[in-house]
């Protein structure tokens, strides 16, 4: 006979769920199902499932303890002060693909420590809890809401312009943007939702457009920053630094964006510090042919010259969570967990591009030594987790060159001297710490010279 029994130890007839189904033959009879409902001490309830069966004369049982409908989360900080029942959280991917990245409502938990928090609903996904192999693969959990709201007002479908062939939503929202001459600005602790606009270059969730040095060498006595921000479901990039040095980036979430998510513009950008960040989710955008996917890079041809069609492996498909286009900046215990190519990606201008080609003297990008990258993660990326390599195309398209001006260009290679300058002696790029695990192509994809990788997993 299929027979099942959930019981508690000790527990007398009234703790019983049995269920039993008539033997027939090798191939009928059903499956046999209890359930028992409990409570932990901690006050999470939780259901304990027994099955047994005939399946193409094979017997079938086991077991299943599921959540009912809760699930407790147990965090590595102390978070019971801040994060408040009704807020969301996002927690990433530990797979190879980054849409397993879930969001969550948090609900009341009295029973709860510190490190601990209740959410609604059950994970689609499983996210790894522990470290493994001697590598630390826990999933990131980070917290989207704030008490200050910044949003885009958005109509319920796309509408008005040829971005609809890519997009069934409406992708032009708010933006913020600060010039340069400014007292002062710190931003900490707000949302921002809704924001960024597809196809308009320049209108982004945040944007320092051409500020100069931010830092004390501009005269600023207390450098500028940005502190915990939360920027989601946004609609082109997260934080854009443009022409701006000096400004520091720290405790920032950047959540289901488009684009490059964290990006670093024309290539003149130094002395920037992004600390303790986190990217995840950075899908593929239109603005410039390295934020687009296969799709949008052979059907985008605007810029291009007369009917060339572009090459998706060699000109597209470079979105990253962090888009570093000068190497004197410091990553320091950043995230990128997930973006549609790479998580973090240093691309070399041959010359400054954009609005600052031709302002300051050339900064020799490939020349440049590298600043801090220590303790930094990077998984569930489509193409790499950590990529140095390449150029982007810094002439307009014409009938020698007919490929759209910004695109990837294949010339450039890493090599770091003293000042830049090529007649000095060499300095090692030093990779300190990183973690880099289930990314679809690559660990990490490095290639020039003098580059060290050490401590890392």
């Amino acid at each position: 006979q299929a027979w099942a029994l959930v019981s508690v130890v000790g527990g007398g007839n009234e703790s019983c769920s049995e269920d039993v189904r008539k033997h027939e033959n090798l191939n009928t009879g059903g499956r046999a199902l209890a359930t028992c409902n409990f409570t932990t001490v901690d006050g999470v309830d939780f259901s304990v499932s027994a099955y047994s069966e005939w399946k193409n004369g094979y017997p079938i049982m086991g077991f299943l303890v599921d959540a009912a409908d809760q699930v407790v989360l147990n965090l590595q900080d102390e978070v019971q002060q801040t994060w408040k029942p009704g807020d969301n959280i996002v927690v990433a991917s530990t797979d190879y693909s980054m849409h397993q990245a879930e969001e969550f409502t948090l609900l009341p938990c009295p029973q709860c420590t510190s490190r601990q928090v209740r959410i609604q609903g059950k994970p689609r996904y499983n996210h790894v809890g522990e470290i493994l192999d001697g590598v630390d693969m826990r999933a990131e959990v980070a917290l989207l809401s704030r008490n200050i709201l910044v949003y885009g007002e958005m109509e319920n479908s796309c509408y008005g312009d040829n971005l609809c062939q890519f997009f069934n939503h409406d992708t032009y929202g708010g933006h913020i943007k600060i010039f340069r001459n400014f007292s002062s600005v710190h931003l900490s602790h707000v949302e921002l939702k809704n924001m960024g606009q597809q196809r308009k270059m320049g209108s982004y969730p945040l944007h320092f457009h051409m500020c100069g040095d931010v830092d004390q060498r501009g005269g600023y006595r207390e450098p500028t920053y940005v502190d915990g921000l939360s920027i989601h479901h946004s609609f082109s990039r997260c934080l854009t630094i443009h022409a701006t040095n000096g400004l520091l980036v720290k405790n920032t979430v950047g959540y289901d964006t488009l684009g490059h998510c964290f990006f670093l513009e024309d290539g003149i950008e130094q002395r920037n510090t992004f600390y303790h960040n986190l990217g995840l989710l950075t899908q593929p955008g239109t603005l410039l042919p390295t934020d687009r996917n296969e799709t949008l890079c052979t059907s985008i041809r605007d810029k291009v010259y007369k009917g060339y069609t572009p090459s998706p492996s060699t000109e597209c498909k470079a979105v990253s969570t962090f888009w570093i286009a000068n190497p004197n900046n410091n990553l320091i215990s950043n995230v990128a967990a997930g973006s549609q190519d790479a998580g973090i990606w240093f691309v070399f201008h041959s010359s400054s591009t954009g609005d600052s080609h031709g302002l300051v003297p050339e900064t020799k990008a490939e020349l440049t030594p590298l600043g801090i990258f220590y303790n930094n993660r990077v998984h569930s990326n489509f193409k790499a987790g950590l990529f140095i390599d390449k150029g982007v195309k810094t002439s307009n398209a014409s009938a020698a060159d007919p490929r759209e001006y910004l695109c990837l260009d294949n010339s450039a290679r890493f090599r770091p001297h003293q000042n830049a300058d090529p007649s000095r002696p060499r300095v090692a790029a030093v990779i300190d710490t990183l973690i880099s695990f289930k990314n679809n192509d690559f660990g990490a994809w490095i290639r020039g010279g003098d580059i060290i990788i050490q401590n890392s997993g």
